[in-house]
C-alpha cells in the first residue's frame, strides 16, 4: 500500500547522505511539534514522512526539526498560518466549530484499523470537504485518524454505564466528553501531556486514550484496568498542514515531491503508523499485567444508543456547511470497508 512506498523511499535517506554527489539543499522547512521528537507518533509517522520527502527530492528539500514547539497544541494551526513555522500537525477537535464537517471521524465503533479508517477519512475529505476552504492560509497535506480509543481506569473495568457515575475521566474530544457526562461521569479537560500529572495526583480516576498513549505518556501502571470497545469507544481526527505562502513559493518540481507524499499516501502512512504504535501500547499493557476486558453487551448497546444521537446532531450541524451528513457517514463507512479489504 501507499505507506510501503513511503517506507521504501525513506530507507534511501542514509544511502543518499553517504553519497558525495548529493545536491545541496535549496529549501529548508521548519517543523514544529508539540510532542517530543522521541514520541512514538513522531517516530512512526512524521519523521518518516519528512525523511521520505528529503530522499525523494535528492536533498533539495530539508526539514529543520525545531527543538521546542512554537505554540501550544491548539495554537499550531494559527502558528503555521502566520509563518511561525512551515509545517505541523494538529487535531480537528482543537477547532471544533471550524472543523465541524469532520466530527464524524470521532464517532464510536469506526473500525479497528487506523490505516483503513484514515484512508477512508482522506477519501471522504476529497469528495466532500476539499472545496470548502476550511484551511484558510495553510496548505493541507492530509488527514488521518488515530485508531480506536479505549477507556482506561485506575481501579476498575467498566461493566455497565452506571460504573461511570461520579468517576473523573480526562477526555480529549467532544465524543468521549459527551459519553462520560451522559453516564454521570465528570470530564477533566487537560492537555494530553498532563495525563501523568492528573492521574498520579488523583485529579482524574481514568482516561480515554488509544493504547499508544499508555507507554508514551508513562501511564501504563497508573491505569491498569482497560475496557475495550470493538471499533473503539471513540476516535480522533488529525491533519498535517504547511504554510500556504511557503508551499506556493516552491518550484513545481518540489511541489510535486510534497504532493507525492500528500493526500491518500499520507493518510496510509499515518494510519499504518498508528496501527503499529497502538499495537505496541497494547503489548506494553499486557506485559505489565494490566487487566484488559471487552465491553459488555450492555455497554455496547448503550454506546450504540448514544451514537444515534451523535449522528443526528452531526447531520443537523453539517447542514450549515451545505453537507448531507448521512451521505458523508455512509460514504466513509463504505470506503473504510473497501480499504480494510485491500
Amino acid at each position: 500500500m501507499f505507506h510501503k512506498l513511503i517506507t521504501a523511499t525513506a530507507a534511501g535517506v542514509t544511502a543518499l547522505a553517504m553519497t558525495a554527489g548529493v545536491a545541496r539543499a535549496e529549501v529548508e522547512l521548519t517543523y514544529s511539534s508539540w510532542l517530543p521528537w522521541s514520541h512514538p507518533v513522531n517516530e512512526a509517522i512524521y519523521i518518516p514522512w519528512m525523511e521520505a520527502i528529503e530522499a525523494e527530492s535528492e536533498g533539495r528539500i530539508k526539514f529543520k526539526r525545531l527543538p521546542k514547539p512554537v505554540a501550544s497544541p491548539p495554537a499550531h494551526l494559527d502558528a503555521i498560518r502566520t509563518g511561525q513555522a512551515d509545517v505541523a500537525f494538529s487535531v480537528h477537535g482543537y477547532s471544533r466549530n471550524q472543523f465541524t464537517p469532520y466530527l464524524f471521524g470521532e464517532f464510536p465503533m469506526l473500525g479497528d484499523s487506523a490505516e483503513a479508517t484514515s484512508i477512508a477519512f482522506q477519501r471522504t475529505h476529497d469528495k466532500f470537504m476539499s472545496d470548502m476552504d476550511l484551511y484558510k492560509g495553510v496548505h493541507l497535506i492530509g488527514v488521518n485518524l488515530h485508531g480506536p480509543g479505549q477507556v482506561h481506569h485506575s481501579k476498575m473495568t467498566m461493566i455497565k454505564p452506571s460504573d461511570f457515575e461520579g468517576q473523573k475521566f480526562r477526555t480529549g474530544g467532544p465524543i468521549p466528553l459527551a459519553m462520560v457526562e451522559a453516564w454521570g461521569g465528570v470530564s477533566i479537560r487537560q492537555p494530553a501531556p498532563k495525563s501523568f500529572e492528573i492521574l498520579s495526583s488523583g485529579i482524574a480516576d481514568g482516561i480515554t486514550f488509544p493504547f499508544e498513549s499508555l507507554p508514551s505518556f508513562k501511564i501504563t501502571e497508573l491505569v491498569p484496568y482497560t475496557t475495550t470497545m470493538p471499533g473503539g469507544w471513540y476516535n480522533s481526527s488529525h491533519y498535517l498542514v504547511m504554510n500556504k505562502r511557503t508551499y506556493d513559493s516552491l518550484s513545481d518540481e518540489d511541489k510535486a515531491v510534497i504532493d507525492k507524499f500528500s493526500g491518500e499516501a499520507f493518510a496510509a502512512l499515518a494510519g499504518a503508523g498508528w496501527d503499529t504504535i497502538n499495537a505496541a501500547g497494547l503489548k506494553a499493557a499486557t506485559e505489565a499485567g494490566n487487566t484488559i476486558v471487552e465491553a459488555s453487551d450492555e455497554l455496547k448497546a448503550a454506546l450504540m444508543e448514544l451514537n444515534e444521537q451523535f449522528t443526528a446532531d452531526y447531520i443537523e450541524a453539517s447542514k450549515e456547511f451545505g453537507l448531507d451528513g448521512q451521505e458523508v457517514i455512509d460514504f466513509f463507512k463504505a470506503e473504510a470497508e473497501k480499504a480494510a479489504a485491500m
